[in-house]
């Protein structure tokens, strides 16, 4: 099924929403690429073990990011921020920014110590690496006191509280940056990227995406059950990846074209007590893929899977064109839940007469 124009908007808010600075911002307006092209350092998504927490748990999270730039003179490095921000006023996640940068307070994260360890103590020009958690997993805890009544309409009834931990994605190493007079806004990410000389490097190469944790009492939330890949109408081979021909047409619309589809099981679709119908029952999440592709052509960059109301989507698959070139392409299949819940998988397929 394709998307209607408002489920594209809302999807697209939802995709986005965790990606702060991205290769998206370095594009050249001329440029025609899709967003699904990758082709820069990206963070493409993030996964919670809980998606719902409850208080006093401990949440396991990792990122999916991606260096893509054709030239890679210095490797991609993934950051973790080493305390976690919680309950930012009307949980505004750029309200945590604050306590980054600041020497005078803000937003009050909490670590495993239940205190701001912060980096307002240092300095611009300071390679911050030693103070930062490197890798693509990290781990936080939930404070027992998080939960506090709903704030704002919209949020339900339920008391409920935010966890946020920040991740990056820089060919460099990761320093704070001076204040700016000319930018006073509040959702100004006070950390950049810089290379060895400390000039500092652009969104092609630098990205800043966080995830956020929500905990209730007594509401869950798993991730999406992500079952197979499917390619060219069979199960895609994952660990060994697809072989195809190079396209050898004029123009992209007419290479052969390869279907891919993905297999969500039936139980990831869980009941959204959020979500009422007009009678006041909940209904079931909202289930979507995304799609990225290094190399070649896609149809679609997204394709809803379950629907509140209809259930589970049929005819789902979208199509993939070979480019034109020999090498090696991947397609990122990220699916999503409209809670948090996330799943992905990577089909390398290689381009060869």
């Amino acid at each position: 099924m394709g998307l209607s124009m408002k489920q594209r908007r809302w999807i697209g808010a939802a995709r986005v929403v965790g990606v702060l600075v991205g290769s998206a911002l370095a594009c050249n307006p001329a440029s025609f690429d899709p967003v699904s092209r990758l082709d820069s350092v990206r963070i493409l998504a993030s996964r919670a073990d809980k998606p719902y927490a409850k208080p006093g748990d401990t949440v396991n999270i990792d990122v999916l990011a991606v260096d893509a730039r054709p030239v890679q003179a210095v490797p991609m490095r993934i950051f973790w921020i080493p305390f976690t921000c919680i309950n930012p006023p009307q949980d505004l996640f750029y309200l945590c920014f604050t306590a980054l940068g600041a020497r005078d307070g803000g937003v009050v994260p909490s670590g495993d110590a239940g205190v701001n360890p912060g980096l307002g103590g240092l300095e611009p020009g300071v390679d911050l690496t030693q103070f930062l958690q490197e890798g693509p997993h990290f781990t936080m805890k939930i404070p027992p006191d998080i939960l506090h009544p709903p704030t704002a309409a919209g949020q339900g009834t339920d008391e409920y509280g935010l966890a946020i931990a920040f991740n990056i994605a820089c060919a460099g190493h990761v320093e704070l940056l001076p204040a700016d007079a000319s930018n006073r806004s509040i959702e100004q990410v006070p950390i950049g990227c810089f290379d060895a000389q400390h000039n500092q490097l652009g969104p092609d190469q630098f990205v800043v995406g966080f995830t956020r944790v929500y905990a209730y009492k007594t509401r869950t939330n798993a991730n999406p059950v992500l079952s197979g890949v499917s390619f060219n109408g069979h199960p895609a081979d994952l660990v060994q990846g697809e072989t195809v021909a190079p396209c050898t047409a004029a123009k992209s619309a007419d290479c052969t074209k390869f279907a891919l589809d993905v297999t969500v099981d039936p139980s990831s679709q869980e009941i959204d007590p959020g979500d009422l119908d007009s009678s006041g029952q909940p209904r079931r999440e909202q289930i979507w893929v995304d799609y990225f592709e290094t190399d070649g052509d896609l149809d679609d960059d997204a394709r809803l899977l379950y629907d509140p109301v209809q259930g589970k989507i049929t005819g789902t698959a979208t199509n993939y064109r070979a480019p034109s070139n020999t090498g090696e392409a991947i397609i990122f299949s990220v699916v999503h839940d409209n809670r948090g819940g996330t799943a992905w998988d990577a089909l390398h397929v290689h381009v060869h007469p």
